[in-house]
């Protein structure tokens, strides 16, 4: 409890003094969190390849997967780097995020041996055009494609020919055969997906990254495209809104709000800020989180 806070209460409050010693007392043995979160899964907006390709005039823009790893002989022995975005405006601005998974589908293996599949976060735009092909080896590329060259062809080119993002491992997960994969939340996910709600034009979404060495490591992973709609790549975002504790209106969060709060006690009045339709413990505790006195 704030230093001083019982001698700056109100009177109003004042008067509930033995109930909220009772909420204090009941706080402090339970434990009661002010983290009210919220859960949404979103499917993603873009996802596509790149082709290694000295040309780079290949894409699966609008195919129904994308491809990740090394092909075979037959297909060249070269690379597939997956490329897969999410829009996270229905997220309220402000919000905290708490925890972050990704789950997809591998609907295809070169191989069934495990291999490991990174996400690592694209530093720059790529496009997702209308080229359509029904295997690794891509289509000719369409206006807005990425491609192993371009961001978006055939005018805006990549710094670095396969794609710029980060070389720090946002996730990884070890895919072998077919199957529904989940790369787990974990520090960097959650600060990854923070920081592309907070800065919409730095979402550029993840290059996802398999074995490149051996032949035929490639996964084949499904799209948005996908006809099924459970194996789309789905984000899970677990997160907490923001809440507005000043009651008031005086930009300071204190005993006046409080005593606001404890008026409303029981109530769906004033004070509920986890939004459970009644004012109570939880929401003292969240008041007191923000304190400023």
């Amino acid at each position: 409890m704030p230093v001083g806070f019982a001698s700056c209460l109100p009177p109003s409050a004042c008067m509930k003094s033995n109930l909220f010693c009772t909420i204090v007392a009941f706080l402090a043995l339970t434990g009661a969190s002010g983290a009210v979160a919220d859960t949404v899964t979103l499917t993603s907006v873009d996802d596509n390849t790149l082709i290694e390709d000295p040309a780079g005039v290949y894409s699966c823009g609008a195919a129904q997967y994308f491809f990740v790893g090394r092909v075979g002989v037959n297909g060249g022995s070269t690379l597939r780097r997956g490329a897969v975005r999410f829009d996270f405006s229905s997220i309220p601005a402000g919000s905290t995020i708490t925890a972050v998974s990704l789950r997809m589908y591998c609907s295809a293996a070169g191989q069934v041996a495990s291999q490991t599949i990174n996400l690592k976060r694209f530093n720059a735009s790529w496009g997702e055009g209308v080229s359509v092909a029904f295997g690794g080896g891509g289509a000719p590329a369409q206006t807005d494609d990425v491609t192993w060259l371009h961001r978006h062809y055939p005018s805006t080119l990549w710094t670095t020919p396969g794609g710029q993002y980060s070389s720090t491992v946002t996730a990884a997960r070890s895919v072998g055969g077919v199957g529904y994969y989940t790369w787990a939340t974990n520090a960097q996910f959650v600060a990854d997906v923070q920081s592309m709600l907070t800065t919409p034009s730095g979402n550029f979404g993840w290059c996802v990254t398999g074995n490149e060495v051996t032949l035929q490591s490639v996964k084949r992973l499904d799209a948005h495209e996908s006809t099924v709609a459970a194996s789309r790549p789905q984000l899970t975002v677990v997160f907490n809104p923001p809440t507005n504790f000043d009651l008031t209106g005086d930009n300071k969060v204190n005993a006046a709000d409080l005593a606001i709060l404890l008026s409303a006690w029981g109530t769906s009045g004033p004070g509920d800020f986890s939004g459970d339709g009644s004012v109570g413990p939880q929401d003292i505790a969240m008041l007191l989180s923000a304190w400023t006195g």
